[in-house]
């Protein structure tokens, strides 16, 4: 509760000028920067070729990169002490985002998944820009977690090293940031599908972090990283259903890392372990099967799949 009244959230000002103020604003911005960037992506020949042979601007998630710059800068102009840290975890996100776009830019579109990557770099020993993203997200969490780490240890007085629990649970958080990274991009291989999976993932992650204490400095950077992200999807999510522009996995692995970092910090132990457990579960079936042709085997997650989806 001490840091909820630090960073002013405990009275009806702080609500209104950190939260509400901000996302209004964020909703305006998106609704106009969202035709010019979808313009800028087509004029700049970043376009993909859909599951319908069509041509259609790629690293969408470019604008949802700019409406977390525009939260951040709000933040440290208007109520600075309302996102602790924030400084680095925008450069976490920034590298994820930066990695997801280089992959949008150069990837080369003939080794698509997590296993051609893997055979390529075993095989060939050439280093992919899925290696590079997967390279990249570790190096993004650990900003994260270990700034954690070193909160926690300063309340308790203990440091890092010292901390057996830290340094054992690292490697268990750092696989569930980056198996959640990958498995929105996974999804984003047709309209709406990624968005629908995160704002799924995020309704479950609110509902589960109830089950433990998230009103620390940790628990509201999530939140502070979070909002703006939900804000930014639900602006493009017109634009992915339709087709009309992709995530990429400029948009796909910020949101994911965004999951993958929420679970981390704001649930039990033992609901990582399981959220882990579907993520490797979901990984190995992708491994060798397509995601879509299971999807299209069953009634029901064939129509959720559909839902909302434009004809062209």
């Amino acid at each position: 509760m001490a840091v909820l009244a630090e960073t002013g959230m405990l009275n009806v000002a702080g609500w209104l000028w950190g939260w509400a103020v901000p996302s209004g604003l964020l909703i305006a911005a998106g609704a106009v920067l969202l035709p010019g960037t979808i313009r800028f992506l087509q004029e700049h020949g970043l376009s993909e070729t859909n599951y319908r042979e069509r041509l259609v601007p790629t690293a969408g998630g470019v604008l949802l990169w700019l409406l977390l710059l525009l939260w951040y800068l709000y933040g440290m102009c208007v109520v600075p002490s309302s996102w602790p840290d924030a400084d680095r975890w925008m450069l976490a996100v920034t590298l994820v985002g930066f990695a997801g776009l280089l992959d949008d830019l150069l990837g080369e579109r003939e080794v698509k998944g997590l296993r051609n990557h893997w055979k390529t770099w075993i095989e060939q020993r050439r280093i992919t820009t899925g290696i590079v993203k997967a390279g990249t997200t570790l190096v993004a969490g650990m900003l994260i977690l270990l700034s954690d780490a070193e909160q926690l240890c300063s309340v308790t007085g203990a440091t890092i090293m010292a901390d057996s629990r830290t340094l054992w649970f690292l490697p268990f958080k750092l696989l569930l940031i980056l198996l959640a990274t990958n498995a929105v991009n996974l999804l984003d291989v047709r309209p709406g599908r990624a968005l629908k999976g995160f704002f799924v993932s995020l309704l479950l992650l609110v509902w589960l972090a109830s089950w433990k204490e998230s009103g620390t400095e940790a628990g509201w950077n999530v939140w502070r990283l979070l909002v703006p992200l939900t804000i930014g999807a639900g602006v493009f999510a017109g634009a992915d259903l339709r087709g009309k522009a992709m995530l990429g996995d400029t948009g796909a692995n910020v949101l994911g890392f965004a999951l993958g970092v929420g679970f981390a910090l704001l649930t039990p132990v033992t609901v990582q372990a399981a959220v882990l457990t579907a993520l490797a579960v979901l990984h190995a079936i992708t491994w060798r099967r397509s995601l879509s042709v299971i999807i299209e085997r069953y009634a029901l997650l064939r129509w959720l799949d559909q839902a909302g989806r434009g004809r062209g």
